[in-house]
């Protein structure tokens, strides 16, 4: 029954960020449709703000609604191909693996903890600039390696800047 209970309310956080997501992928439309370089990439990409707050807040279940949140978004830009599969499975994968990957390093673990007790400011900035650096250079790779997408190293940069700017605007900070 426990168990039971514990897979509704993790789906319950899940199905929250996914729709939180969907939310910010849409009030960014709206809002900074102008910063837009190309469909995936935004000097300003305000849903980045979700990656490390959802698994911050939610751990494992954060990531699914990252996922369920992209898989949902990002079918509006195209057909669903192999290489955006994997753009949508990165979105919380990247978020928990530099959550996982922080809460390695000595400085940080006392702070990335359960119920985040004692969590500064610098070490929120540090997470979503990780967080960021390393979506940007894993769509980065998926795009360039793929042939039905178009990609040029200069989108990089633009992507970075939009997912650093979108993490930072973070509720938390």
């Amino acid at each position: 029954m426990l168990m039971l209970q514990r897979f509704f309310i993790s789906s319950g956080y899940s199905v929250f960020v996914a729709l939180a997501w969907t939310a910010l992928w849409h009030l960014h439309d709206f809002f900074f449709n102008a910063a837009e370089v190309t469909p995936l990439v935004s000097l300003i990409f305000i849903p980045a703000v979700l990656r490390p707050v959802a698994v911050l807040l939610f751990g494992v279940p954060g990531a699914v609604g990252l996922i369920l949140g992209a898989a949902v978004t990002i079918t509006t830009v195209g057909p669903i191909s192999f290489p955006l599969i994997l753009i949508i499975l990165s979105n919380g994968l990247i978020a928990l693996g530099s959550l996982t990957l922080m809460r390695q390093i000595p400085s940080y673990r006392a702070e990335l903890t359960g119920d985040m007790a004692g969590l500064s400011l610098r070490t929120i900035i540090t997470f979503a600039g990780l967080t960021a650096l390393a979506s940007t250079t894993t769509s980065s790779l998926i795009f360039s390696l793929s042939p039905t997408l178009s990609w040029n190293s200069g989108l990089s940069l633009s992507m970075l800047v939009g997912d650093a700017v979108g993490a930072d605007l973070s509720p938390i900070n």
